[in-house]
């Protein structure tokens, strides 16, 4: 193929592609003469020029644009008649930070096949076995589901960190325990500290609770079925003291070790059975609008929709969406909610 145009949030999976596509096009032997980057702010007439240029002593050169995003519009414009009638000895590699398919440049990509969007699998534990295999490591299945889990799909984070579990293990097959030891599981932390704010009425903190687990790329279905979990567990909470159980039945009627119950207890003060009622719709009703399902009371939900998340970009999208959520979660605590 003549021009690639990549866009995607995963430098692992960027660095490997435009890897790939240089050693099939590039003569290493040649590469210093056939291989040009151009880095900061391109111009179209710089990538033309470069594209456009015969290489030496082999059969293609590659030139390699580090990021389009830059670019003005005029100049992404006088690009396009390229990609009508790209030069036969030379591939073009183009990445972009930012896409928006609206954009001439990228619409013309998209048409023609040039255009690679490369992203991270929701469930990233068949990714973690694949790049292990490739890489020599041996992990059980628990090990991997326990990466999946502390790390979410940080494809980058994955792959430094399956490369520090074989160096941990020592030529051994990686372990759970193993992945307990050395992996910082900032996933449940963030997680504890988003529960934390919405028990606590701290709405900045919930906040902060959110941008952290969108930084680790955790999808807003994931969230919501956290959230979901945690709502649960003080719908469990509530119906358990009306039915007068102890400290260690609570426990084991929520799921959660003796000592949570004590800190369940504290944030259900502000979430009674009626909030945890309406949390628990306001939760459904948004994993079935993101899934494109129907809901049974839009109203509440508006703008929590796949087509909203599209128009705002998915990293954006889902993150205004959650930040709504949990600012709602939190609006219904107070007074009225606590429970003796």
């Amino acid at each position: 193929m003549p021009v690639y145009v990549i866009a995607s949030e995963h430098p692992v999976l960027v660095d490997r592609m435009v890897g790939s596509i240089r050693d099939a096009a590039v003569d290493p032997g040649w590469r210093a003469f056939n291989y040009d980057v151009i880095e900061g702010k391109p111009t179209a007439a710089r990538i033309l020029a470069a594209a456009q240029t015969l290489p030496m002593m082999a059969p293609r050169r590659m030139v390699l644009v580090r990021d389009l995003a830059p670019m003005v519009a005029d100049e992404m414009a006088a690009l396009v008649p390229y990609f009508d009638s790209p030069s036969p000895t030379t591939v073009l590699v183009a990445l972009t930070s930012k896409l928006d398919k609206r954009i001439k440049l990228y619409a013309t990509a998209q048409k023609k096949g040039y255009l690679h969007v490369l992203e991270a699998p929701r469930h990233p534990a068949p990714w973690i076995r694949d790049e292990a295999k490739a890489r020599g490591v041996k992990m059980n299945g628990d090990a991997v589901e326990r990466l999946a889990e502390a790390v979410g799909n940080d494809l980058s984070r994955l792959a430094l960190v399956i490369e520090q579990l074989s160096v941990y293990a020592g030529g051994k097959a990686v372990t759970a325990d193993d992945v307990e030891d050395l992996v910082a599981d900032t996933r449940e932390r963030s997680v504890f500290e988003l529960t934390d704010a919405i028990g606590a009425g701290d709405v900045a903190g919930a906040l902060a609770a959110v941008g952290s687990l969108c930084d680790q790329r955790q999808s807003a279905l994931g969230v919501i079925a956290m959230l979901a979990r945690f709502v649960r567990q003080v719908g469990q909470l509530h119906a358990g003291r009306a039915a007068g159980l102890g400290k260690g039945e609570l426990a084991q009627a929520c799921g959660v070790p003796p000592f949570v119950v004590d800190k369940l207890a504290t944030q259900a003060r502000r979430l009674g059975p009626a909030a945890v009622a309406r949390a628990q719709r306001i939760l459904h009703d948004a994993d079935r609008a993101l899934k494109g399902q129907p809901i049974d009371d839009p109203p509440r939900t508006e703008g929590l929709t796949g087509p909203a998340v599209k128009a705002l970009g998915r990293t954006l999208g889902e993150r205004v969406i959650l930040e709504r959520i949990v600012t709602d979660l939190i609006g219904m605590g107070g007074p009225a909610s606590r429970v003796a």
